[in-house]
């Protein structure tokens, strides 16, 4: 660590609370937000469509189990190695131009995936999305924190993020639809199209809040006295000198980020990648079920994100601190999901299980706002936002890729999912002390 770096000290527990009121009248602030939404959900639906599309890809192509396996990992790592730069970008050249640039090259590389006919073209495409996937949420936090007062961020947030989850619910039924209809090929054209909807609605409507022709004063003066103590607190601290997203590597409490990331991030990893196989092989439901069952957890998890993201603003409304708020909130969820992933490992009964499941993926949920708001907290100015919001998904997708392979690992040498389910309840406990405990102080960049 360099030592001459000046650490500050821990925020206050408490704060003057915000009492603003909102503007009346339309508020654009929240017309972003659901440009952002609508990204998400064509993002998430672009993720999860392969894995409906597999079977009959296989059939048509002849392709190996083994192989299709390749194929549906080769989206995790680039997607985690490319936060590290796209967070930098984002803070570099603005959350407008990553994000276009993001959603026009992953709607591109979703079409053409409908016209892939080997294993090589599959990879590379998958390789692709990862990549250019990756600018989604580091410009959406971005955006929210320009546009957005701090007792408004997660909530805003949370209704984007939420998205993610409804997108891994909806895209087994609508792609299945639409495989029926037209084929696997024209499914990937189709959804690909999504994208490129919304970033017709990005390029229209999204604007710097001082810059934006269609903004009310009202509006504006509402969300930048809604910062204000932020922007008062970082006035009060002596700036160090400017320099790349490296020197975040250089405190503490990105690395606390990191890690609490990886945690949590492996608990959703191993829904999405083992939730089917284990609802059919541990618990019997037959695989004619498994796809509206597996989409149970989803659906509460979309509700969760929510409600999270609300009760943090409620607190920061109250006079918390805005990284107090958060990370209450984020070491509460890992606690309780710690919990439900040990109640599941008990389960004997498939209804159980999926009641156990499903509260373990809302309280997972909770999580997902604050998780992301945290990055506009954990920094004194608005400078490096993006870049380390990007670090901590990093971080986190460390822990998505570790998850199918340790997760199978596990099952493979106990002979079942329940030291597979009591990891998992053991890395979030340790999330929540990473986030509850250990993370205490601010970056001051």
């Amino acid at each position: 660590m360099d030592m001459h770096i000046k650490v500050a000290s821990e925020p206050p527990f408490a704060t003057q609370a915000v009492p603003l009121a909102r503007p009346k009248g339309r508020n654009l602030r929240w017309v972003i937000v659901a440009i952002i939404t609508l990204l998400t959900l064509a993002n998430y639906l672009d993720r999860g469509n392969l894995s409906v599309a597999a079977p009959l890809i296989m059939q048509d192509l002849h392709i190996s189990n083994t192989m299709m396996g390749v194929i549906l990992s080769a989206f995790v790592w680039p997607y985690a190695i490319m936060n590290l730069p796209t967070g930098w970008a984002v803070d570099k050249f603005g959350a407008k131009a990553l994000m276009a640039v993001a959603a026009g090259a992953w709607s591109i590389v979703a079409i053409l995936t409908g016209f892939a006919r080997s294993v090589q073209a599959f990879i590379y495409l998958r390789v692709a999305l990862g990549i250019t996937e990756a600018p989604l949420f580091p410009s959406g936090i971005k955006a929210t924190d320009a546009w957005f007062p701090d007792h408004e961020k997660a909530m805003a947030s949370s209704i984007y993020l939420s998205a993610s989850q409804f997108g891994l619910a909806v895209a087994p039924p609508l792609s299945t639809v639409l495989m029926v209809a037209y084929g696997w090929p024209a499914m990937f054209v189709i959804m690909g199209a999504i994208g490129l909807l919304g970033l017709l609605g990005w390029l229209v409507i999204y604007r710097e809040p001082e810059n934006h022709p269609w903004l009310k004063s009202e509006e504006l003066d509402y969300i930048r006295r809604g910062q204000m103590h932020a922007a008062k607190q970082a006035e009060a601290i002596e700036a160090p000198s400017k320099g790349s997203w490296v020197s975040l590597f250089a405190y503490k409490t990105t690395w606390i980020m990191m890690i609490g990331g990886f945690c949590l991030q492996y608990v959703l990893w191993f829904y999405i990648s083992w939730l089917p196989t284990y609802l059919q092989k541990a618990q019997g439901i037959t695989i004619s079920r498994v796809g509206l069952v597996a989409a149970i957890p989803y659906i509460a998890g979309g509700i969760a994100v929510m409600i999270g993201g609300r009760l943090s603003d409620v607190l920061v409304r109250r006079g918390s601190h805005p990284l107090v708020a958060r990370r209450i909130l984020l070491a509460a969820s890992a606690v309780l999901t710690g919990l439900a992933m040990f109640g599941t490992a008990l389960c004997s009964t498939p209804t159980m299980a999926v009641v156990m499941l499903t509260a373990g993926m809302f309280a997972y949920s909770l999580s997902s706002a604050n998780y992301w708001t945290l990055a506009a907290e954990a920094v004194q100015t608005k400078r490096m936002v993006a870049s380390l919001a990007g670090i901590q998904n990093f971080g986190g997708f460390l822990g998505g890729g570790c998850a199918p392979i340790l997760t199978g690992l596990v099952v493979d040498h106990f002979g079942g999912f329940v030291s597979a389910l009591v990891l998992a309840g053991c890395l979030a406990l340790f999330s929540a002390v990473m986030y509850g405990l250990a993370l205490r102080k601010q970056i001051p960049v």
